[in-house]
């Protein structure tokens, strides 16, 4: 409703800016739809960049993730203490995804039958 509403005003401030003007002359309007594309292009490269920057710093993490798992594992091959650590790590982890994976089930039901219900 608010975007919808925001569109609508939106509209109307262009259609009385164009009855103020007294309308613009054909190139006038092309110039203005040539720097609302420029902007609108500068815009979506801005965005495409922060994309491809977000993409690298992932890819770098997850290089580092992995270097880190394997010199875990190499330690928890050589600490059986450290294997059984892990052990319980990987257990409560897994009992806490189960639990809020339930939690978000359970949320979405009573979201569903609230829905329905009305």
């Amino acid at each position: 409703m608010r975007e919808q509403a925001e569109l609508l005003s939106s509209v109307r401030d262009d259609i009385s800016e164009f009855k103020a003007s007294g309308g613009m002359s054909p190139r006038m309007q092309l110039l203005r739809e040539r720097a609302a594309i420029h902007g609108n292009i500068a815009h979506i490269d801005d965005v495409i960049n922060q994309a491809q920057t977000t993409r690298a710093v992932l890819g770098s993490q997850r290089a580092l993730f992995g270097d880190v798992q394997g010199k875990v594992k190499v330690l928890s091959d050589k600490f059986p203490v450290i294997r059984g650590l892990l052990g319980s790590i990987r257990r409560r982890h897994s009992r806490d995804t189960l639990i809020l994976s339930a939690v978000i089930a359970g949320c979405t039901l009573f979201l569903i039958i609230y829905w329905l219900s009305k």
